[in-house]
């Protein structure tokens, strides 16, 4: 039986004689001398043949000794397109001996191990990342790059195993890191913390958690200073920064955080650190944090539900108008608009601006459309205490909540003048959970931007004694 004949026959239908067909062409193509049978098994495989089972049989039946072409053509088959049914078989034959690999066949199959992979897939990376040479540099750089692609144990192992070695200090660096082997670390002499923050920067997250426990378990000060440097090089949101902090029990990065965060993240540090020793070291820092942490004692069972996220296509109003950042005049023309939620735009941003008193806002508050009754609640509840007949009144539960916790820490001096003068406002009793929030705010703003620097762009001086710099066009500074 030629190939041709044997490969028609692989796929035979007829009835009764269709089975022994298909199983003499499988037996027919196994025994080929070249490779081209292996190959159409391989494929039939992928495919789902019927016979399947028996293709599995005939296929890891290939020896070494005896068959290394074949073998070394089903890896070529292999990585053209990798598949977990054909990645189980490869592993098992192991890699053929006794050839140098071609590099771009070595990058294809390391390129199969992804984060995604099954996990037979990255059985068999595994397995012929392990009969590359040890001290090929290249080699050594694309384990290391499916290592971190795949966080796959089998090559973090192997790494460490086989003493392998990357062309660049920064990936050592990380499989230390990741690993717990401190010791190693150490030993590449990582004195300015460039290396942590270049294996910082080349981290998938998993891989930053493990980082983070590790440093976390080391004593060593500088190790500390320079893990904070590598968060705040800008690779990371703020959330992440603020996990990975605590895994560390780093307290003063997890204060200097708190500048990127919104009143409600804060909040959530305030629960961990009533119930922790933990203190930044800094007097200022330490002091804003027990004032805090007195009023969020206050505030009782507080508790903070997250909303689901918006269905696709749709955005909060309030985060919309935020964003159409308009001026003065346009929110003054708001306010006169007959399109309630124009109006209401204008309410709503323009009493952040002292645009809008309170003698708008009682107006607002008893408006035909309720766009304007809302934002009227939502921007002052305690000036509307008695509404229990208007269908936005269950605002009035939590509107002051609402402005407040998704205020930002960082901001302009004029932020915390205005939320401290809420804070000791005589006008009327402001409610205790609303007083709690202020308090918090006011603690770690008073530390960020109570006395922020303002640039005033004028060229006349402002103070007697201040110092006028002309422009001096030989003097470098």
């Amino acid at each position: 039986m030629t190939t041709d004949e044997a490969k028609g026959r692989l796929y035979d239908t007829t009835l009764f004689v269709g089975v022994f067909r298909r199983r003499a062409a499988i037996k027919a193509l196994a025994q080929r001398p070249d490779a081209s049978g292996v190959v159409a098994l391989a494929q039939a495989l992928r495919e789902g043949h019927p016979e399947r089972g028996r293709i599995r049989s005939v296929l890891r039946k290939l020896l070494p000794l005896r068959d290394n072409n074949k073998i070394a053509a089903l890896w070529a088959q292999w990585a053209q397109a990798p598949d977990p049914e054909l990645a189980k078989i490869v592993a098992d034959l192991g890699c053929p001996s006794g050839r140098t690999q071609d590099a771009r066949f070595v990058r294809a199959v390391l390129a199969a191990a992804t984060a995604s992979a099954a996990p037979e897939i990255l059985q068999s990376v595994a397995v012929f990342a392990r009969s590359l040479p040890v001290n090929d540099e290249a080699s050594n750089d694309g384990i290391y790059a499916a290592w971190i692609r795949s966080q796959s144990t089998e090559l973090e192992k192997l790494i460490d195993e086989q003493s392998r070695q990357a062309s660049s200090p920064a990936l050592e660096a990380l499989h230390a890191l990741v690993t717990g082997s401190l010791e190693r670390y150490f030993e590449l002499n990582d004195s300015d913390g460039m290396l942590l923050v270049h294996a910082f920067h080349m981290a998938p997250e998993p891989f930053r958690e493990s980082i983070a426990r590790t440093i976390g378990a080391s004593p060593d000060r500088g190790l500390l200073e320079n893990y904070r440097r590598a968060l705040s090089s800008g690779t990371a949101d703020s959330a992440s920064n603020v996990e990975n902090l605590k895994l560390v029990g780093d307290e003063d990065g997890l204060f200097e955080v708190t500048r990127s965060l919104c009143l409600l993240d804060v909040v959530d540090l305030c629960e961990r650190w009533s119930t922790s020793a933990g203190r930044p070291g800094g007097t200022q820092q330490r002091a804003a944090v027990e004032r805090a942490l007195a009023a969020y004692r206050t505030l009782g069972s507080f508790k903070v539900e997250r909303t689901e996220p918006l269905p696709d296509g749709l955005v909060d109003v309030f985060e919309w108008w935020r964003q159409e950042n308009p001026s003065d005049a346009q929110l003054l023309s708001d306010l006169d608009s007959p399109d309630p939620m124009r109006k209401a735009r204008g309410l709503y941003l323009g009493r952040e601006s002292g645009l809008v008193d309170d003698a708008r806002l009682h107006e607002a508050a008893g408006s035909e459309h309720w766009p304007q009754r809302l934002v009227a609640r939502l921007l002052e509840p305690e000036l509307f205490p008695q509404a229990q007949q208007d269908h936005v009144f269950w605002v009035s539960a939590c509107a002051g909540d609402a402005s407040l916790l998704l205020a930002p820490i960082d901001g302009m001096p004029e932020d915390y003048a205005r939320h401290i003068g809420l804070l000791a406002q005589a006008r009327s009793p402001i409610g205790s959970r609303t007083r709690a929030f202020l308090e918090i705010l006011g603690a770690f703003q008073g530390v960020f931007v109570a006395s922020a620097i303002v640039i005033d762009e004028g060229s006349e001086t402002v103070d007697r004694g201040a110092v006028e710099i002309e422009d001096a066009p030989h003097v470098s500074f």
